[in-house]
């Protein structure tokens, strides 16, 4: 075949890419990575997009962002949104800078490239590592799995000298925070130092001031947020310090949790109290809080906000107040306390809050009543939400004959279900289908790795553009054909599952709980992914299995269908 200059191959196939994957963008920082340039987040995006917009095979579909997670697992949430987009089919291609923005443990990252990637047909470049899977050799993966290694031995050698280095700092008395605490700022001359923030402070003094005065929890969170004074995690975040819980819709809000916890912080007099909380990575031990013995106590390090006398009449009327909750609960012990069967799948559809049950008494008191309130209403009232709420007794009731109407209708729906022919018919056939795929998948990989080899043959001049351009014509139609046959197979293979296993499920259920007299945990369990309560008081129940109910309906409408004709 005639050779041509590599410059001009380059420059045709440029002009002409085989396929423009849709990739995703991923970039990550953890909490300790703050702040520092070369790898921030901005950094990051902007490196990917030149990098992305300069491959005509590459097209930017989505961007994902982890921002103060560990590279350590794979549990954060915008990792676990790419995979949704890679699963549906959005992206088929992930492009992050080197291979620890993926993550730093080795064995997670190389199955993640070994077998997550070829399995969803999933192209993965680590730029800076010149790792891609489309033209991967054996030297490339090699060095791959080397720096995975030595990702994750660095990783747990960092967390080895951080550790030790964090423990040191703290007995001597140093701040090590990521986060000044509210009514201070790091030191700008000492980052392990604090000093007193001018523009919050005296909100911290006021909150002393009314607690001395005798105002409740409550009443201080309630006057904090009237007065329009930004809570701590709102403050932060104006001042441009974003993390993982104060990036919100709406503004946050003061809530009784931060008025408590900083009416019984030492930080207010002077002293730290550090390592509340403890992880390990060397060791394999994950985060977790401590008890107090293994807290770390350092005293005068800082100006305080508060006198010590101050503090000190502020600590004796919050132990009286905890003091008279306890009686005051004692006087009702005699009386039922309602149970959730919800647990957190009951949510405020409005704000997206899970819903609190909510005990209160008759006149008498000697009646005890439920209600399901919405939570950021009833700490916020209409500056937070909307008085969404529902007795208990209602919404047990409601939910309880919406499950029994549910298996009524499959009842219903068993008998023609079960003189369609189909139903065995396709479990002969989904066998057969799965060997079929198999071959196709197959089939479709190695035309991918013609076409890659074609394309390096032409970039490298080996292949004249008419050859190169025919050639990929011709595996282009039966990569479409392959792809056009799989995704049929595929579509009818998924309407026999969710028929097989939709049917198989529900047989069960109905057979656990058909007697049922009254709504359990069990039941809800079963049955229930999700409920909303609105504002109008009508209720959003969504069904685990609810495709698979749907796949069986629509079997029973066929065996009617052909019973009657």
């Amino acid at each position: 075949m005639a050779r041509v200059s590599r410059k001009r191959a380059a420059s045709s196939m440029e002009e002409t890419p085989s396929h423009v994957w849709r990739a995703a963008l991923y970039v990550r920082l953890s909490v300790e990575d703050n702040g520092r340039d070369a790898d921030s987040i901005e950094n990051q995006i902007t490196f990917l997009e030149s990098y992305v917009a300069g491959c005509p095979h590459l097209a930017k579909a989505e961007l994902f962002a982890d921002n103060g997670y560990t590279g350590t697992n794979f549990h954060r949430p915008a990792f676990h949104r790419m995979m949704e987009s890679v699963q549906s089919g959005r992206i088929d291609c992930i492009v992050v800078k080197d291979l620890s923005r993926l993550g730093r443990n080795y064995i997670e990252t190389s199955q993640f490239v070994e077998k997550i990637c070829p399995l969803y047909g999933l192209r993965f470049i680590a730029v800076n590592d010149e790792f891609d899977t489309e033209s991967v050799r054996n030297e490339t993966q090699l060095s791959m799995a080397l720096s995975n290694i030595i990702n994750d031995y660095y990783a747990k050698d960092i967390s080895r000298k951080v550790i030790s280095a964090l423990q040191t700092k703290m007995e001597r008395g140093g701040y090590i925070g990521n986060y000044a605490p509210y009514g201070y700022r790091k030191d700008t001359n000492n980052k392990n130092h604090l000093v007193i923030d001018p523009e919050t402070a005296p909100v911290i003094r006021q909150i002393f001031q009314w607690r001395a005065e005798g105002v409740s929890y409550m009443g201080i969170n309630r006057r904090l947020n009237e007065a329009g004074i930004l809570s701590p995690s709102q403050y932060r975040f104006e001042q441009g310090i974003k993390t993982n819980n104060n990036c919100k819709e709406r503004p946050i809000l003061w809530n009784r949790h931060v008025v408590t916890e900083i009416l019984k912080s030492v930080v207010y007099i002077g002293h730290l109290v550090q390592r509340r909380g403890s992880q390990c990575l060397y060791a394999g031990i994950p985060y977790h809080m401590t008890g107090e013995d293994e807290w770390i106590t350092a005293e005068n390090t800082h100006e305080p906000i508060i006198s010590l006398e101050l503090f000190e009449a502020v600590q004796k009327i919050n132990k009286e107040s905890t003091e008279r909750a306890r009686a005051n609960s004692g006087k009702y012990t005699r009386l039922p306390k309602g149970k959730n069967v919800f647990g957190r799948k009951l949510t405020c559809a409005e704000c997206g809050a899970v819903m609190k049950l909510h005990r209160s008494f008759s006149t008498k008191r000697d009646k005890a009543y439920f209600t399901f309130k919405c939570p950021t209403y009833a700490e916020h009232g209409a500056k937070g939400c909307f008085d969404i709420k529902m007795r208990k007794a209602d919404l047990d009731a409601a939910v309880f004959s919406y499950i029994k109407a549910q298996m009524a209708v499959f009842v219903d729906a068993a008998h023609p279900l079960q003189s369609l022919p189909a139903v065995d018919d396709r479990r002969f056939e989904q066998s057969h289908a799965q060997s079929k795929r198999r071959s196709l998948r197959q089939k479709l990989e190695n035309k991918k790795v013609i076409l890659s080899g074609l394309y390096v043959d032409y970039k490298e001049g080996l292949l004249s553009r008419q050859d190169y351009l025919s050639t990929r014509e011709r595996i282009d139609t039966d990569i479409h054909a392959i792809e056009a046959d799989l995704a049929k197979q595929e579509t009818a293979d998924s309407k026999t599952r969710g028929l097989l296993l939709g049917q198989s499920k529900w047989h069960g259920m109905v057979r656990e709980f058909q007697t049922a007299g009254e709504l359990s945990p069990e039941m809800v369990d079963a049955f229930i992914e999700t409920i909303r309560l609105h504002k109008d008081g009508s209720l959003e129940i969504k069904l685990t299995y609810m495709d698979e109910f749907s796949a069986l309906m629509d079997a029973c409408e066929q065996a009617r269908e052909g019973s009657a004709s």
